[in-house]
């Protein structure tokens, strides 16, 4: 993959991040969107300005975003503009702009921005995953009970609560510590990054999960969904983690199937 490519696409996530931070802190023209979901004019700015210089720096390159959608064949960006709505909203800053670039709806680049920590983490197929210019390498992890977690809830899908928090039980009873972001990208980019050791959730969309899925892979870590099957971005769960965390928690996972 040509740098001046990943280049460009770091470029355009940090100018979505400024205008992210723009309007970070300020009043803000809300709708409602689907259930208990929101979008805000600072996600509609977002997406707009990267389709706009997406499309102009790379015309034969097609374009799906969150609010706008799009078209998914081919060589593709996939866009989640402002990934963390509700965190944004509400003034608290774990939020993030994820941009990635599909082939035959398999993610081959992924860059994750986050602008209130001035942190860009991406990940190309093949080159490897950085955070800003530091490389990221991930070990092979340690047990569950000395093990890190993130997660997040599906409160969009509540046909999903139930069996979600079979495997939140499980996993409390067992690991160091668990926490809830709002973010996925921003817990992608962070399992990448060696903060979080491992990370799992439900009912996750496409734009949610395509830049953080080759981030990770790239920097070592494991994914697949929840039961260890191979994962793709229409899967209804994701599971990334340390290499011997991965495997501790698919076991519990397919237990309780």
């Amino acid at each position: 993959m040509e740098k001046d490519l990943i280049k460009t696409v770091i470029y355009a996530s940090k100018k979505a991040g400024e205008i992210l931070l723009k309007h970070f802190g300020r009043s803000l023209e809300v709708e409602g969107k689907g259930l208990r979901d929101i979008v805000t004019n600072a996600d509609i700015e977002s997406e707009d300005f990267l389709r706009d210089f997406l499309s102009k720096e790379f015309p034969e390159i097609g374009f799906y975003g969150e609010e706008k959608g799009g078209n998914l064949e081919g060589l593709v960006w996939m866009v989640d503009p402002l990934d963390g709505t509700k965190n944004f909203f509400r003034g608290l800053d774990v939020f993030a702009v994820s941009i990635a670039l599909l082939d035959g709806k398999k993610p081959i680049l992924g860059v994750i921005h986050i602008p209130t920590k001035n942190l860009t983490v991406w990940g190309a197929k093949g080159m490897g995953a950085y955070a800003n210019d530091r490389k990221l390498e991930l070990d092979e992890g340690d047990s569950l009970e000395n093990s890190f977690l993130a997660t997040g809830f599906p409160h969009g899908n509540p046909e999903l609560v139930d069996p979600y928090i079979e495997t939140l039980r499980e996993i409390l009873k067992r690991a160091m510590g668990v926490r809830r972001m709002g973010s996925a990208a921003y817990d992608l980019a962070m399992v990448a990054c060696g903060l979080f050791d491992g990370f799992w959730e439900f009912g996750l969309k496409p734009w949610d999960t395509a830049a953080g899925a080759i981030i990770v892979k790239e920097a070592g870590a494991v994914l697949s969904d929840i039961y260890g099957g191979e994962w793709d971005i229409f899967s209804q769960t994701i599971l990334t983690a340390k290499r011997k965390l991965h495997a501790e928690m698919v076991e519990i996972f397919r237990s309780i199937r």
